[in-house]
């Protein structure tokens, strides 16, 4: 065990004025809050969708990655009340978010969305994050049945944590720019299905590559050969205290059903953890600004992947309010 654990914080509790900072909704983005249909089909993977509102945008020759970041979230303010909100940096772009989402999801309502950080004066913050644990070439799981955020709310019902608030965002923006950059990752990633196809030298012969490691060059070269997206997974986890971590686990736990038994890829959960209290409130203010800054551990994902971390879930569950009473 690293002996600097008893030191590390988990936890910070606001004072008036940091509450008053986070309570105020980050400016330059617009907030639209998402209804599901109780009776219509929902897709499990809304593949079209994030195709709608993928804006390839660069500057400075192509070197810099000027792409509008888009925010999904997952609000649990009150334990009654389970809220689905996308937030776009401007009112053309939340235009085509309404537009294209009602194209892939017939019956879906909107409404105006919450900004800032649902936190008083009795509350402790604290957080996680959600990193790929193998290399990001690897895709994670996208050919669900059913929405797989189904597992995320019920992992956030109202009986479940109910001292607890939390707030699960989930930030895109698309891959373009940094042309050395791109060129390294695609360079590994291919370099990686080369070897997966490749005979595998034996202390007596060799061997063909097995049929699974051949699925898997397909699945990564599959991801390769499209257009990627940034993606940062992070959770505020607000008046837990000393259950911060658990808390952490426990909702995190919810994406276990992205992990893709083929490829062997899987979510990995990271509380945040540091030795100065005021490291907890910039990464607390980074999730308010829906900004990457340095409290990312993004990964790339392709379109289907990360539709599936969009998906809109159609569970029966009390505290979703659906578009129909």
């Amino acid at each position: 065990m690293n002996p600097l654990n008893r030191f590390l914080k988990l936890t910070f509790q606001p004072t008036e004025e940091e509450i008053e900072q986070l309570q105020r909704p980050g400016t330059g983005f617009y907030t639209v809050e998402v209804r599901p249909p109780k009776r219509e089909k929902i897709p499990s993977v809304p593949s079209e969708f994030v195709k709608g509102v993928t804006e390839l945008q660069s500057k400075w020759f192509g070197v810099k990655n000027t792409s509008p970041i888009v925010s999904f979230e997952i609000r649990r303010s009150h334990p009654g009340k389970l809220r689905f909100q996308f937030s776009v940096p401007t009112k053309r772009l939340e235009r085509k978010l309404r537009t294209h989402l009602t194209n892939q999801i017939p019956g879906v309502r909107f409404s105006e969305g919450a900004g800032g950080v649902p936190v008083t004066s009795e509350d402790t913050v604290g957080g996680g994050l959600l990193t790929t644990g193998r290399k990001d070439w690897y895709p994670l799981r996208h050919d669900h049945n059913d929405p797989p955020n189904n597992s995320v709310a019920s992992a956030l019902h109202r009986h479940a944590m109910r001292d607890t608030k939390f707030l699960i965002q989930i930030l895109f923006q698309p891959v373009i720019g940094k042309p050395l950059r791109r060129w390294y990752w695609r360079k590994r990633a291919y370099q990686r299905i080369s070897y997966l196809r490749k005979e595998k030298e034996k202390l007596w012969g060799s061997r063909s590559a097995t049929p699974r490691e051949k699925r898997q060059a397909n699945s990564i070269e599959d991801k390769a050969g499209t257009n990627r997206f940034h993606t940062s997974i992070r959770f505020l986890v607000i008046g837990a205290g000393e259950y911060t971590q658990s808390r952490v686990k426990e909702v995190s736990g919810g994406y276990n059903t992205f992990e893709n038994p083929e490829t062997g890829q899987y979510l990995n959960t990271k509380t945040v953890k540091t030795l100065r209290r005021n490291t907890l409130f910039d990464f607390t203010q980074a999730v308010r600004d829906r900004k990457f800054s340095g409290w990312s551990r993004s990964f790339q994902t392709s379109n289907p992947e990360l539709a599936s971390l969009l998906s809109l879930p159609n569970t029966q569950q009390e505290n979703i309010q659906t578009a129909e009473p």
